[in-house]
């Protein structure tokens, strides 16, 4: 373990800030606890998924760094370096990103981003992608940057889209009961639909490469590459799948239609929030619509298992507003030596 560093700022406890690794033992424990606590608490910000993510991307080093205060562990800051960089775990796979922890105090920031800095040979700055507005993070990492002299540049921002089912779970149902209602009957009457619920990997893995296969022909109609064209988004969801799986977080929609596979929408329970991930749809039935029926089912799962909030992800899609939405704003903060 490395050497603490003091922070900055009046405090009556000193902090300290060391570095930890994945296969630390009392890591789960303290993770759990601190993700908890955090003001952002996603599925992405898992051990589960952090590590999973490391194991198979392996971009740069791993800096995995913990603040103590009176030997409790009080925050983690889940980063990697590369190029003399420094990011979030999870860059280019998750929809957000936030420390752990009592990161609102900006003395506690200001440690673990001086003992990242000190880490990192040649440091050019940070690059911290995609950090929602409402975490209060947000408010203290200009005080943070200012104590250890960093500059704080806000890089750009990008909408996350949400649906709270707990405020109104009617009127969330009633907006699936229109449009997305017609097109999920077409389907009924021009041939046998049947909604599947998976939930286990032995059901999921076998149909991923037919999943890989929808989802590029998807996105080669538009003109764009699909993520699955490289093999190590392929295997992250692969082992994913397994992972969550085992943990009892997985949720695959599947729409089988006349005997083949209509469409498939991945998601995932944690905690109270339904997590939406990648979906794909037969392209020659584009026309009737089968992204309306997997959207209805994904959100009557949602209804029905009592979640409190269905997440959407990044991007302001016209299909997500299709139901009662908000936006998130999630910043990029981009935190560089004068």
């Amino acid at each position: 373990m490395s050497a603490g560093h003091p922070a900055g700022g009046d405090t009556d406890q000193p902090i300290t800030v060391r570095e930890l690794s994945f296969d630390d033992p009392a890591l789960p424990a303290i993770w759990t606890r601190l993700l908890e606590a955090s003001d952002t608490r996603l599925l992405s910000q898992t051990l589960e998924w952090q590590r999973l993510w490391h194991d198979t991307f392996r971009r740069g080093r791993l800096l995995l760094l913990a603040a103590e205060r009176s030997g409790t562990t009080v925050a983690i800051a889940p980063f990697f370096t590369e190029a003399a960089m420094i990011y979030f775990l999870g860059v280019g796979e998750a929809d957000q990103h936030d420390f752990l922890g009592e990161c609102y105090d900006p003395d506690i920031l200001a440690a673990l981003l001086r003992a990242a800095m000190d880490r990192v040979p040649g440091f050019l700055g940070f690059e911290l992608y995609f950090v929602p507005e409402c975490s209060r993070t947000t408010a203290a990492l200009a005080l943070a940057a200012k104590q250890v002299g960093l500059n704080v540049f806000e890089m750009n921002n990008i909408d996350s889209v949400r649906v709270d089912i707990a405020a109104d779970p009617m009127k969330v149902r009633q907006a699936v009961s229109r449009s997305m209602r017609k097109a999920e009957n077409y389907f009924r009457q021009h041939g046998d639909l049947t909604v599947q619920l998976l939930t286990t990997a032995a059901d999921v893995l076998p149909l991923l490469p037919e999943f890989f296969s929808l989802h590029i022909g998807r996105w080669q109609l538009k003109g764009i590459e699909s993520d699955f064209l490289r093999p190590n988004v392929r295997r992250f969801l692969e082992r994913w799948v397994e992972v969550s799986a085992d943990r009892g977080w997985l949720r695959v929609i599947r729409l089988e239609w006349n005997g083949g596979t209509l469409g498939m929408d991945m998601n995932w329970h944690y905690g109270s929030t339904q997590f939406s991930g990648r979906w794909a749809f037969a392209l020659e039935h584009a026309k009737q619509s089968p992204g309306q029926v997997l959207l209805r089912q994904s959100t009557l799962l949602a209804l029905d298992a009592g979640m409190h909030t269905y997440d959407l992800g990044l991007g302001d899609q016209a299909y997500k507003f299709r139901l009662p939405s908000e936006r998130v704003t999630c910043i990029t903060w981009g935190l560089y030596p004068p």
